[in-house]
């Protein structure tokens, strides 16, 4: 389906708002009518002889019905032009405006949409699509469809009002004549479409490059130590003057399209004009009234406004049409993780997690397996640990338990349901999780520990603080804890973000949780504090922990080693260690008393 009309469905529930726009506008456009056609009994009785050409006037109809005969017949015209002049503008300003909430309504629900849409996708499609690029489908692309429909939409139902009113008044003077003056349609209509195809193809392209330039704002803007760490500002700066100047080319060209439509068409006017003035000539001669030529050229300038307006706004919904076809590709991206249609509830978690023959492939990258044949039963209150090199698997294992990813092959039970039957909020409100990566929001430390239960009071939230042993720094805060933390907590220490995201975990309150690499990128002193508060928050819960740092697995239940996306090796610290396995290299090339350091001159 074309994009515009599929946004115009979006603009059907306000069709009473619609209906009183157009009715303003024809009303309107009859009033620009009345003003030319009050231009006949003044230049008829301007003209010699005025008597006769009043006689023979193509309008008395209008002047008797306006009482325009007799003395005063020009105060009396004068005094209507005034009142036309008023209410024309008067019923325009209250279409515009009607036109004008609808465009922002249904923008808005545009942009509900397309956001409520992004939420509902995997982990797989982010990973696919920047951050920046999404912002501006979001931001840009609707932002021009607002005024395609608030601003573009209403002109051009004005235009082709005036277009019918005057198209009427010339056919009504002398049918002939108005159809000499239509030579140009054929040309008009050729250019038209010939322009409003290339206007759409460039306006993708614009589009596409704005969008180039919001990634690459966002990931500078958001990557700004590495930046300066790495005096890359002056590569940035270039890097961003050459999207800069591919958008100006690309806009330019639009520019090109969009500013030769009217002067083509005007010329082509100009051309058609001729044979038009020596007919009209020709038809005075015989009897044609001074005022009604008058009236008959000045509707048909006011013609061709329309004509010529209407060859522009068909590039101007060519480009809507570009911008509509991106939304559009968003709002029609398949969800990747979706609910089963008979979806039940998840009771809650009483017995034990399962894997079974559970295999795992990233979108995209299906002949690259990350996980092979994994099984593995976790029971209620266990602490599990998954320990291996960099790409063993662990941290993809863990996020197919909220079905961030769904497996390729195999089944993941919890009391023996398969986690694909049941709703997502009830599968992921039973899993709390700590990354080593903490996001917090750039909104108060009350919201950022509350996030995902907002109903719960100011002592719940403090209770969750002191459990996470980050109570008594936030009492020192300037506001405590309606301090605003800072885009991603900057305004705080790695450890500080990391005991804030924890108490969000203690405030949810979920049986099960899963700690990813959460002390591994912190100080020791910071580590101990963490390490206090992940002990209160595993006291009650199923757990299950990856981490590099095998000091902080040994207290494990089980400590579960991944190899090239196999569980290798089973078992407890102790027993592992006497394997002497892969676990106990790991190990050692820890906790080694004497690390070997080659130099440059390859000698140890």
């Amino acid at each position: 389906m074309n994009p515009l009309k599929r946004v115009l469905q979006f603009v059907l529930p306000y069709s009473p708002l619609l209906a009183l726009a157009l009715f303003l506008l024809v009303l309107s456009g009859l009033l620009d009518a009345a003003v030319v056609v009050l231009l006949e009994p003044i230049f008829n009785d301007l003209a010699p002889g005025g008597a006769a050409q009043v006689t023979s006037s193509k309008f008395s109809f209008v002047q008797n019905f306006l009482l325009l005969t007799g003395e005063n017949r020009f105060l009396r015209i004068a005094v209507f032009l005034v009142i036309f002049a008023f209410f024309k503008g008067l019923f325009l300003y209250l279409a515009e405006y009607s036109m004008s909430y609808t465009g922002q309504q249904v923008v808005a629900e545009l942009r509900k949409r397309l956001y409520g849409r992004l939420l509902q996708q995997s982990l797989a499609f982010f990973s696919q699509h920047p951050t920046g690029k999404l912002m501006a489908r979001v931001i840009t692309d609707t932002e021009r469809l607002q005024e395609t429909v608030s601003k573009t939409l209403t002109d051009f139902i004005r235009q082709n009002i005036l277009l019918l009113f005057f198209l009427g008044i010339v056919f009504y003077i002398d049918w002939k004549l108005a159809l000499l003056s239509f030579l140009i349609g054929p040309f008009v209509l050729f250019i038209t479409v010939n322009l409003g195809r290339r206007m759409r193809k460039v306006s993708l392209r614009s589009q596409e490059s704005l969008s180039e330039i919001s990634h690459a704002l966002q990931e500078t803007i958001s990557g700004q130590k590495i930046v300066k760490a790495f005096c890359m500002e002056e590569y940035e700066k270039t890097r961003f003057r050459r999207l800069v100047e591919k958008l100006v080319g690309t806009n330019l060209r639009v520019a090109r399209i969009s500013a030769l439509t009217s002067p083509l068409i005007e010329f082509i006017g100009y051309v058609a004009f001729v044979p038009f003035l020596l007919y009209a000539n020709y038809q005075i001669n015989r009897g044609f009234t001074v005022g009604a030529f008058v009236v008959f050229v000045a509707a048909l300038f006011r013609l061709y406004e329309p004509v010529r307006k209407l060859s522009r706004m068909h590039l101007y919904f060519q480009q809507a049409a570009a911008s509509a076809e991106r939304v559009f590709e968003l709002i029609d991206w398949p969800t990747e993780i979706r609910e089963a249609p008979n979806a039940r509830t998840l009771p809650l978690f009483q017995n034990e997690i399962r894997l079974k023959d559970v295999s795992f492939s990233y979108p995209g990258n299906s002949h690259v397996p990350v996980l092979r044949q994994v099984n593995l039963n976790i029971r209620k209150g266990e602490i599990v640990a998954l320990v291996g090199s960099s790409g063993a698997g662990k941290t993809s294992l863990v996020s197919l338990l909220p079905r961030f990813y769904d497996v390729s092959k195999g089944t993941i039970t919890i009391d023996g349901i398969d986690i694909r039957d049941v709703t997502l909020p009830s599968l992921r409100s039973q899993i709390a999780i700590v990354t080593q990566d903490t996001f917090l929001f750039n909104d108060t430390v009350r919201n950022n520990i509350a996030y995902g239960r907002e109903d719960c009071s100011l002592s719940e939230v403090q209770e969750a603080a002191k459990a996470a042993f980050i109570h008594d720094f936030i009492m020192e805060l300037p506001r405590q804890y309606d301090t605003v933390i800072g885009e991603r907590g900057e305004r705080l220490s790695g450890g500080q973000r990391q005991r804030i995201a924890i108490a969000r975990a203690v405030l949810k309150n979920a049986p099960i949780l899963i700690l990813d690499e959460a002390t591994s990128a912190l100080d020791t002193e910071s580590e101990r504090l963490v390490q206090k508060a992940l002990s209160n928050l595993m006291q009650h819960c199923t757990t299950v922990v990856i981490a590099h740092r095998l000091s902080t697995v040994q207290v494990a239940d089980r400590i579960l080693v991944m190899h090239e996306g196999r569980i290798v090796e089973e078992g407890r610290h102790e027993n592992l260690m006497k394997a002497s396995g892969i676990y106990r290299k790991l190990y050692e090339l820890q906790f080694a008393d004497v690390v070997p350091v080659v130099d440059y001159h390859g000698s140890r």
